[in-house]
Order: C-alpha cells, then sequence, then structure tokens
C-alpha cells in the first residue's frame, strides 16, 4: 500500500494538536558539553530514570536536577550582570519574553573558527564561519518547540576534505556546494515536544536521535546529519518504550546537476528496562527499506517491538538489526556500560570461526566516572568499540543503515576496532577536555591500491563482497590510526550555549601505503548546540 510520507507526518501533527492543553517541557540539546553538565545528576540510583535514550525530555531530568539552573555554575556576578546588556551578554537571550503560561525566546546563531592546519601535503587555512539564528518556546505546561538555521562557509583539514569529496556532504551535516574554494552548506533543525498527561510525550521535527550511554553509539547515534522523524515515549514504572518513525536520504556518492538523494523510511522500536537502581537493559529493533517499489509500508507503522522478527530467515528485502544495551551503576558516580549489535546472524557460522562474511555483529564495551578522585566536575571515561566487516551493509544503499551518505552509527562504518579515552573538567564557565582514540581500520582497498568490497563501507553492497569466508576485523587496507586532542572553552552565555573555544587536533595514519601525520589549531566563538566528530 503506497501512502506518502508527508501526508503521514501531517496526520501525526494534526492529531497533536487538539490534545494541546500544552506544556512546558522541551527536549535538552543532544551536546555533552551541555549534558556533561548534569549527567552525574541523572545517572545514579534512579530507577526510574532512563539514559540511554537522548535527547533527554526536561519534565524527566528536572525529577533530579534543574538542567537550566545547572548551566550557570554559580558563577559571580559579571560586568554589567544589573543592566540589560549585561544579561543579555552573559545570561538570557537575546530576545526574550515570559508570561506565566509561555515563554518565547531567539538568539543568534554563529561558528566563528579559525586555525591552520598541517599534514604532509604542507599548510592550509582553517576556517568556519557561520551564522544563523537559533529559538523557541514553551506553552503551558505540556508544549514546546525550538528551531534554528545556520549558513555555513568552510574549509577544513585535508583528511576532512577526502571524505566530504567522496560522499559530497560534510561530516554530521548536509550537502555541499562548492564556493571561492569553500564549502557551503546550510544547516537546519527544529522540533514540537508534546507531553500528553504523565506517562506519554511526543515529539515531531526534524533533527538526530542517539541511543545508548557512551561517547559513540553502535545502535544509533548523531553522527548523521538530521532527519524528519516522528517519536513516541511512553514512560512508566522502571519502564520506557520509544517509537522512533524516520525518513531518511541516501546517495548518489557525487551529485551531477543537482540530482536528488534517494528516499527511505526508518522504524525503530527500544524497549529500556531498569532492574533494581543499578542494572538497566535495553532492546532495539530497527527497519530501514526504501519506497521505490512499493512507497510508504504502512505495516511499519505497527508501533509494537518485534513487529517482523521473521525478517532474518524469510528473505525480506527490508534491512532488520537488532541492538543491545546494557548499563550498570557500580557507585553513586560511576557505572559501566555496553552494546551489542546484530545484523545477521547464524549460530553454527560464529561457532565455526570460519571468518564467514554473514557474521555481521558489532559491540562495545566502556565505563565513566564523574567527580573522580573526589574532585568536582572531573569526568573520565574508557571505551572500546568492534565492528566485524560489512556490519550495516545491506543489498543496495537504500537499504544500508545510512543517512545522507554517512553512517547511523559509528562514523567509522564498519570494519575495526577502536579505543578511546577521555578527561573533561569544568570550573564555573571554564572547561577543559583531552581525548585519545586509538583505531584500526580496514578501509576498502585491495593489495594493489585498487578499490575493493571489504567491509568498511556502510554504502556498499554486500553483495559485491571480497570474501565469503576467511573475513577478519581490519581485513583490506590496514590502516593504524591515533587521534589526539585538547580543547577548552569558557561558556560565555549559557542561555545558548555561546562559547569561546581553542585547542589542537593531531591525527596520525599507518598502512602499508605510507603515513600521513595531520596537526591543526582552531580558535574562535561559537553557538555550540550539537555535536560534531572529527576523530575518524
Amino acid at each position: 500500500m503506497r501512502i506518502h510520507w508527508k501526508l503521514i507526518f501531517i496526520a501525526i501533527f494534526l492529531f497533536l494538536i487538539p490534545l494541546s492543553s500544552f506544556s512546558q517541557h522541551y527536549y535538552t540539546p543532544l551536546q555533552r558539553d551541555i549534558t556533561r553538565m548534569y549527567d552525574h545528576s541523572v545517572y545514579g540510583f534512579h530507577p526510574t530514570f532512563h539514559t540511554s535514550v537522548k535527547p533527554y525530555i526536561s519534565n524527566e531530568v528536572e525529577e533530579f536536577v534543574d538542567p537550566d539552573s545547572v548551566m550557570y555554575f554559580d558563577r559571580k556576578k559579571e560586568i554589567w550582570s544589573d543592566k540589560w546588556i549585561g544579561r543579555k551578554i552573559w545570561r538570557e537571550h537575546l530576545l526574550d519574553h515570559r508570561e506565566e503560561d509561555f515563554h518565547v525566546w531567539a538568539s543568534p546563531y554563529i561558528e566563528f573558527v579559525g586555525g591552520s592546519a598541517s599534514d604532509d601535503l604542507g599548510s592550509k587555512t582553517m576556517t568556519i564561519n557561520s551564522r544563523g539564528i537559533v529559538a523557541g518556546g514553551e506553552f503551558g505546561e505540556r508544549f514546546s518547540f525550538q528551531t534554528s538555521f545556520m549558513e555555513s562557509l568552510a574549509e577544513f583539514p585535508n583528511y576532512v576534505d577526502s571524505l566530504v569529496e567522496a560522499t559530497n556532504v560534510v561530516p554530521g551535516g548536509a550537502r555541499t556546494k562548492t564556493l571561492n574554494g569553500r564549502y557551503d552548506y546550510g544547516t537546519v533543525n527544529g522540533t514540537i515536544s508534546y507531553r500528553l498527561k504523565k506517562y506519554f510525550s511526543f515529539q515531531f521535527g526534524h533533527d538526530k536521535n542517539f541511543i545508548g550511554d557512551g561517547y559513540r553509539s553502535m545502535l544509533l547515534s548523531d553522527n548523521t546529519y538530521n532527519y524528519p522523524f516522528f517519536k513516541i515515549n511512553a514512560n512508566f514504572w522502571k519502564i520506557k518504550y520509544m517509537v522512533l518513525y524516520t525518513f531518511f536520504q541516501d546517495g548518489p556518492y557525487q551529485t551531477i546537476n543537482d540530482d536528488a538523494f534517494d528516499r527511505k523510511y526508518g522504524t525503530f522500536h527500544y524497549l529500556d528496562i531498569n532492574i533494581g537502581k543499578r542494572l538497566s537493559l535495553g532492546l532495539m529493533e530497527a527497519i530501514i527499506w526504501d519506497d521505490s517499489a512499493r512507497g510508504y509500508d504502512i505495516n511499519y507503522l505497527n508501533p509494537i517491538i518485534f513487529l517482523r522478527p521473521v525478517e532474518f530467515s524469510i528473505g525480506s528485502p527490508d534491512n532488520v538489526l537488532l541492538g543491545f544495551n546494557l548499563k550498570y551503576m557500580t557507585t553513586e558516580n560511576s557505572y559501566i556500560y555496553g552494546q551489542l549489535m546484530l545484523d545477521e546472524f547464524k549460530i553454527n557460522e560464529v561457532k565455526s570461526g570460519n571468518g564467514w562474511w554473514g557474521n555481521k555483529q558489532g559491540f562495545q564495551l566502556g565505563a565513566r566516572a564523574f567527580h573522580f578522585l573526589g574532585v568536582k566536575h572531573l569526568d573520565v571515561f574508557a571505551e572500546y568499540n568492534y565492528a566485524r566487516p560489512y556490519l550495516y551493509q545491506h543489498r543496495t544503499t537504500r537499504t544500508a543503515y545510512a543517512h545522507f551518505n554517512q553512517p547511523l552509527a559509528h562514523p567509522l562504518g564498519a570494519n575495526f576496532t577502536e579505543a578511546i579515552a577521555g578527561v573533561s573538567w569544568a570550573y564555573k564557565g571554564l572547561n577543559a577536555e583531552v581525548m585519545v582514540n586509538i583505531a584500526q581500520v580496514g578501509y576498502d582497498y585491495d593489495s594493489i591500491g585498487n578499490p575493493a568490497n571489504y567491509g568498511n563501507n556502510v554504502l556498499l553492497s554486500y553483495d559485491s563482497r571480497e570474501l565469503e569466508y576467511g573475513n577478519e576485523t581490519g581485513q583490506g587496507l590496514t590502516t593504524d590510526m591515533t587521534h589526539i586532542s585538547f580543547r577548552t572553552w569558557y561558556v560565555i552565555n549559557p542561555a545558548y550555549n555561546l562559547a569561546l573555544q581553542g585547542g589542537v587536533r593531531i591525527r596520525n595514519t599507518k598502512n602499508r601505503i605510507g603515513t600521513s601525520n595531520t596537526t591543526f589549531y582552531f580558535l574562535g566563538i561559537t553557538t555550540s548546540l550539537t555535536n560534531r566528530y572529527l576523530d575518524f
């Protein structure tokens, strides 16, 4: 049965409007510099809070901490803080109007960053020049919205340029074109959020989602560009159940004559259960399908998990993945976590150890501690991620686990191992972070440098695989990668996370072709409301 996706989203939106007794509940930004300020409050012995579903919803966070007040760090009064101009610089949105039952606001959305990058090809300027607007509002106790737009011109280090040229999109961002030697691209997002009574909430928007408790997610991450979605959350007792309906786009690798990206859809079911005060278990089912033959498949509107588990055995053209998430609170301020992603699974092939291509699994193990060694806001984490060859690939790009030519899970795609460790510290508005990333990736090239599908690029068809058996993680062009970064920033205005920041990143890669070293320094002022991953 063919149903146009726009009609579905319009129908959902119209369904929500009549419900409005309206709510002061809103989506908190999916940005780790912001959430780390109150993560130590929501991670703990809290059997009713579910940390693996992000972005958080404000009224659920407020049961443990006020996310707005925490962002002000108990700072002393700044210059002119009692005057209008001082409040706008240090504490308020540029436009801010409050009444008893509603609040609307707007601020500039900027990113002006300059720096220098050097590698084996020489030195080059690195700049990001972005300007736009971010706005939002809350009405009553049930309804809120937020939206933003930003237009950017940017120059990146050469290793980022290579990815942009291969995918025609900025990492984590949208399609791009070249203007005067720089990448020109726009970023748009927006979300409407509504809470129905105590147990249900709904989000309709164009944004990102994240499932997990780590720095990366092997299930669903914020690595890609924004996408249209409708989300239903049910939160009761010790259970949170999420249904996510999405609209994705993929390909072509290079656009010619402004060709449109292909269209596809996703349905995600995620069930998270808190067992006691320490243990949380999550189960995800993800289905990706394209509309080229049958349009929107109304069967996938069914909100019940394990909608079509027989997909694994009947040879359906759709892509079905199963994921598991685990978190265990070791103390009030520390936890261990893990994930398992299953794309294909035959127990006999796994036991045989013969490297069958269809053994497409990935996992994550990690640990994190807050207020480490008793130092307030000193946080540490360590994480290991592993993905076998061909994980997330499917018969065609249009059913691959990807959006806008970017993986929906890990930015390295598949066929890799990765170890990450990080330390961050905050004092009032001043922050610092050091991260080390060591990975081994098997890129899709054969022994003489020709393109070949060894299982790294999630956009390739697994029908073009090189080997039926004997597949090993890291096969192909085996590349050792080290990425070290230091970043420091001072939050000027917490209302929209306006910050001065600077730092340095060092990247080294080594394979049989040679070595490459990149160092780049950066300094700028940014409105930082989303994560950007350059450690790949």
